[in-house]
């Protein structure tokens, strides 16, 4: 077996259990696995994937396609150090269980991993040779484990520990977008490079059971069959859902766990996707720093909260905001920022509900109100919220304007017609199939709410932006297609019909500057976040200067 890259036949050298599985997999008739310490974005076009890549030191993933698929699925091979000799685990768990009662319970992820790592390196003594795990137990609280099986040893028990056991690597891959747990057999992910694939890791009702009570239990939740439904949030920031039960799941208890990066996606990541383009990342600037309110709106799994929080880095850097959700996600830069979150106990008095938290904020004067998704009666108060000047940016479900008015207002939001336009801004997003045949996300279109119209009773409304599906491009309608800035900004501004051309112009120096770091790179959402702060500190001009950006003006 020849393996060219240098790192991967390191590691292949170095792990025994990596070596035999390329080794086995090679022997069935496939080819050596391609390494990638990190994976390229070229990557989500191979149409036949046979890619192997690093989660962490011991942890491996192989993404490939079967010579032959009853059901069409890539594989997801989880490839981790082998289980310890259960006589070996039963001792650890063991002399845990005695030292347990004397430990002091630890606060932080680390300080649990370290106190973990330290009771095994004082209980193991450490062999080269054959161990046998019947006569390896010491009387001083010692055990004998070979060399090799301490680092397998090592990583399940902390594993089960601290971890979320049998999820733990789908947890720490950062390319995973959702995890799906259906009751008996496997376990299902969404790749953001490679979409959906089937893992190699197979569940039993039993193990489903034992593992959602578990992962409940971390979270500060009870699961049961009097309580079957729990939504929460993982410690590394997931969203988790699960049904537990065959009394209301016919496969038996389930689980869906969304992840969410650590560093949300910047604008500029997003732009350079093409889930939008650069004038209309500048038509949201503009809109957003003048205090606008802003539905973004998509069916599940869009992207709708990504561009939620992409597009919350242009919020002033000053201004005081304020997020409402059940499960919080939202993640924001800002100093003055304060995050709010629902809490369901089961008894509508302790439980605090969306419609409890969206009536304080407005008590709390802040300059903008972001709402994690309005579903139900909150949606009044965030059309009252509007009304009394306090701009709201919230994600909805929703695929078209017409969905949109007719949700808003009918039961339970209830919102009057006459009402809507306090709303001034609906985006619509999806997830499309693209040109190479992946899901790729798209914004639709983006729309001014003008207003009611009592003569027609609708609801009329501008569509700045449309998305041609047969180019991939925004089609943009050019000077003098938005209302609100006639309406709005030149208000706002203190500016006269007549120099409602500046504004234009004005779209398209921001356009310029969203490019400019695209192309200088400059995609951390940090480092966008702070030129972004530079912009609003220099002013446009100046800071264009500065930084060397080139534009044109659109005719």
């Amino acid at each position: 077996m020849q393996i060219k890259n240098k790192r991967f036949q390191e590691l292949v050298s170095k792990y025994r259990y990596l070596r035999e599985y390329v080794e086995r997999f090679v022997s069935t008739g496939y080819s050596i696995p391609s390494f990638y310490e990190k994976l390229e974005d070229s990557l989500k076009f191979v149409k036949k994937p046979n890619v192997l890549y690093p989660i962490s030191e011991q942890v491996f993933i192989h993404v490939y396609a079967m010579q032959e698929s009853a059901d069409g699925y890539t594989i997801y091979g989880v490839i981790e150090p082998p289980e310890p000799h259960p006589l070996l685990m039963q001792a650890i768990n063991k002399i845990f269980a005695i030292h347990a009662g004397t430990i002091s319970p630890p606060n932080e992820y680390q300080e649990k991993f370290l106190i973990l790592d330290e009771f095994l390196a004082n209980t193991c003594v450490k062999v080269n040779g054959d161990v046998d795990y019947s006569k390896a137990m010491l009387k001083n609280s010692k055990v004998l484990v070979n060399a090799e099986e301490f680092e397998y040893l090592k990583y399940h028990f902390i594993r089960r520990r601290i971890g979320l056991s049998l999820l733990e690597p789908f947890l720490t891959d950062p390319y995973l977008e959702d995890i799906t747990i259906m009751g008996n057999g496997n376990v299902y992910v969404v790749h953001k490079l490679f979409g959906p694939l089937k893992s190699s890791v197979w569940l039993s009702n039993d193990d489903v059971e034992e593992l959602m009570i578990n992962m409940a239990e971390q979270v500060g939740k009870t699961i049961s069959h009097a309580r079957p439904v729990v939504d929460a949030t993982l410690p590394e920031g997931s969203r988790i859902n699960i049904v537990f039960g065959k009394d209301i799941s016919r496969r038996g208890t389930n689980s869906t766990i969304r992840r969410f990066a650590s560093v949300p996606l910047s604008i500029t990541q997003i732009v350079a996707s093409n889930t939008l383009d650069a004038r209309e990342a500048a038509y949201l600037w503009m809109m957003i720093n003048e205090g606008m309110s802003i539905f973004i709106c998509g069916e599940t799994a869009s992207g709708k909260t990504t561009t939620l929080m992409a597009s919350c880095a242009f919020i002033s850097p000053t201004w005081k905001v304020v997020s409402i959700e059940d499960t919080p996600e939202i993640t924001l830069p800002h100093a003055n920022w304060t995050s709010e979150v629902t809490r369901d106990t089961g008894n509508p008095q302790s439980s605090v509900t969306m419609f409890d938290l969206l009536k304080a904020a407005l008590r709390q004067r802040p300059n903008y109100i972001l709402v994690g998704e309005i579903r139900g009666a909150e949606g009044n108060i965030a059309f009252q919220a509007m009304q009394t000047g306090h701009p709201v940016i919230s994600t909805f479900h929703a695929a078209t304007v017409a969905s949109l008015i007719q949700r808003l207002t009918n039961e339970p939001i209830n919102v009057p017609k006459t009402h809507i336009d306090n709303l001034n801004i609906a985006l619509f997003q999806s997830a499309v199939q693209g040109k190479q045949g992946k899901l790729v996300r798209r914004v639709l279109s983006i729309n001014e709410i003008i207003g009611y119209n009592p003569a027609t009773d609708s609801i009329m409304f501008i569509p700045v932006f449309n998305w041609d599906p047969g180019e991939d491009i925004a089609l943009y309608r050019g000077k003098g297609s938005s209302a609100l800035f006639a309406t709005k900004l030149l208000v706002r501004r203190g500016l006269s019909k007549k120099d409602e051309s500046l504004l234009y112009d004005e779209l398209e120096m921001r356009a310029s500057i969203i490019k400019h770091w695209i192309s200088n790179k400059i995609f951390n959402y940090h480092d966008v976040y702070n030129h972004i702060v530079k912009v609003k500190e220099m002013g446009l001009q100046a800071y264009m200067e500065r930084m060397g950006v080139k534009y044109e003006i659109a005719k």
